[in-house]
């Protein structure tokens, strides 16, 4: 069974790989550096709300395991102001400190994770992969995660001068596709309607794959700047499962419920970041940067967190 696990996030992993490979070849012959912004806003705007409220519209999150959320919750507070910690102590920029935020808190947990835990757990796997996502780690992400990134960058240096802190997050796509697919919950959307938003929802990842390759560049030379890549890599490969496995048996989670916030907790930084790196002019180089060595490393992690839980 566990060989077949491994088999199940190698092949997510090539999947990844390759389509942000192809990302990666067209700049240097099809697309011009303006392009990123371009597919940046495409994807924030509609592509990614239409994700999200599909997803919270036909997967609509129970009460009783308010527990895996609330692990989330816990575990990206802490770790993320550990990042900006480090991010100080290693004297980076604050865009990159912004960055290196965004990658620690936020796991890869709907592209690669709700797969692997089907794959491990059936539906009840599934089921909470998506509170853990859309309850807990979108909430935090483009809330907390919003205010807290809006703060580190100078107004000049947003992508919108005229927003930052909370009136930022009052304008967040994702956000706000998230409230509506709670309010929307006793309304019978069309079926022609809830195919579009699926159809839209449906194009955010490859897009998000495609962009990370776009914005890869060569690695880092500097010690300072490959310091605080190996650090984001670290925290969240490492540290965020660590915390979220203590976290979890301290809320009494278990069985299912436990492995399933562990293994998510232990996914790479989220193809996201990029994204919001991009709106909010933060150091997206680093950003891809550790997105990209993550996903990589996550193959032999993931499988030595597999073995601590099972």
């Amino acid at each position: 069974m566990e060989l077949r696990i491994q088999e199940k996030m190698l092949k997510i992993l090539i999947t990844l790989i390759i389509i942000s490979l192809l990302g990666y070849l067209g700049k240097n012959y099809l697309f011009k550096e303006e392009d990123k912004e371009v597919i940046s806003k495409f994807v924030y705007n509609f592509s990614l709300p239409a994700l999200v409220f599909y997803s919270i519209y036909t997967n609509p999150p129970q009460i009783s395991s308010f527990k895996v959320a609330i692990t989330e919750w816990i575990i990206s507070f802490i770790v993320g102001t550990l990042s900006i910690f480090l991010g100080f102590i290693l004297k980076l920029s604050r865009e990159t400190i912004g960055s290196l935020f965004l990658v620690s808190i936020g796991g890869n947990v709907t592209f690669m994770g709700y797969p692997i835990m089907e794959k491990l757990f059936g539906n009840q796997g599934l089921t909470l992969a998506i509170l853990y996502d859309q309850l807990g780690m979108i909430v935090f992400v483009y809330t907390i995660g919003i205010l807290v990134i809006s703060l580190l960058v100078k107004p000049e240096k947003t992508t919108n001068r005229r927003f930052l802190g909370i009136e930022r997050i009052l304008i967040n796509p994702p956000l706000w596709a998230l409230i509506a697919g709670f309010l929307f919950q006793k309304i019978n959307i069309p079926d022609f309607l809830l195919e579009s938003f699926s159809i839209l929802g449906r194009a955010t990842t490859p897009l998000m794959m495609f962009l990370l390759g776009l914005s890869l560049s060569k690695p880092y030379k500097d010690n300072k700047s490959i310091m605080g890549v190996s650090v984001g890599v670290l925290l969240k490969l490492i540290l965020f499962p660590l915390f979220a496995l203590i976290t979890a048996k301290l809320l009494n989670l278990s069985d299912i419920p436990l492995k399933v916030t562990v293994l998510e907790s232990a996914m790479p930084s989220m193809l996201t970041a990029l994204v919001l790196s991009l709106q909010f002019n933060l150091d997206y180089v680093f950003t891809s940067q550790v997105i990209t060595y993550s996903t990589l490393l996550s193959l032999i992690t993931l499988n030595l967190w597999i073995g601590v839980i099972k």
